[in-house]
């Protein structure tokens, strides 16, 4: 437990299953105030409602596709006529289409760069503001493995997700005057719904025993480094990519 998360205002997008979720779950459990975000599934939407009025824990809820600025500055808007301020940025929503270089779709492939990249800069940007008003300001974008390794059938993902580690250190160098803390966390194979649903046990065992760890990743442990990160024992903390991994990069 982190006792200098209490109170603090945060958003992430993309929390209403997965990594997202048990983030949220977990900065709501250290005291602070989530802003959940999701794009269309309404079913998940009401789970984590469902789940999160059961626990009193403090939070919102905000329905907003992040590839519009529309609605992202609708966000922010909503957050200032609250709150007043946005204590965290977490950049967490993202999309994959795998396909080959050879056939990938086009479309697919700007739909990629759009939410996994271009949409963290938007959100960055128009978050500023309302960071500003905050005596701890920070944010943490949420990448991947696949940022310093390239995967078959993924280059679109491979390429916004290392991006998304640029981003992060000319915005902690740009931001540096604001007192904005900027880091990206990178978790590799992690054992979301989603991931339970695209694998089959077998494909599970075998990437466990690949792993160096001899496990994959749970939403918990990224959530938990998340959490360091954003509290106040990681003030010396700044433009870094942390991997949680098992040291699946090593191997």
């Amino acid at each position: 437990m982190y006792e200098s998360l209490k109170d603090k205002v945060v958003l992430i997008t993309g929390s209403t299953s997965g990594i997202g979720r048990q983030m949220a779950r977990q900065l709501c459990e250290d005291g602070a105030t989530v802003i959940i975000n999701y794009a269309h599934n309404e079913e998940q939407a009401k789970d984590t409602e469902k789940e999160f009025n059961e626990k009193n824990y403090k939070f919102d809820i905000m329905k907003a596709d992040i590839s519009n600025i529309d609605d992202v500055e609708k966000v922010m808007n909503e957050i200032k006529n609250k709150y007043g301020k946005l204590d965290f940025l977490v950049n967490n929503a993202a999309t994959d289409y795998m396909e080959s270089i050879e056939e990938f779709d086009i479309e697919h492939f700007k739909k990629e760069i759009e939410v996994n990249l271009i949409a963290r800069f938007v959100l960055i940007q128009k978050a500023i503001p309302l960071l500003k008003k905050s005596n701890t300001p920070k944010i943490i974008n949420i990448a991947s493995r696949l940022a310093e390794r390239p995967m078959l059938d993924s280059s679109a993902y491979c390429v916004a997700e290392a991006g998304t580690v640029m981003l992060t250190k000319v915005s902690a160098l740009e931001l540096a005057k604001y007192n904005i803390k900027v880091n990206t966390v990178s978790p590799s194979m992690t054992l979301t719904p989603l991931a339970l649903q695209s694998y089959t046990n077998e494909d599970i065992e075998e990437m466990s025993r690949k792993n160096p760890s001899r496990r994959l990743g749970t939403p918990e442990d990224t959530a938990n480094l998340v959490c360091f990160l954003l509290s106040d024992k990681a003030d010396y903390i700044n433009g870094e990519n942390l991997n949680v991994n098992g040291g699946i990069l090593l191997v």
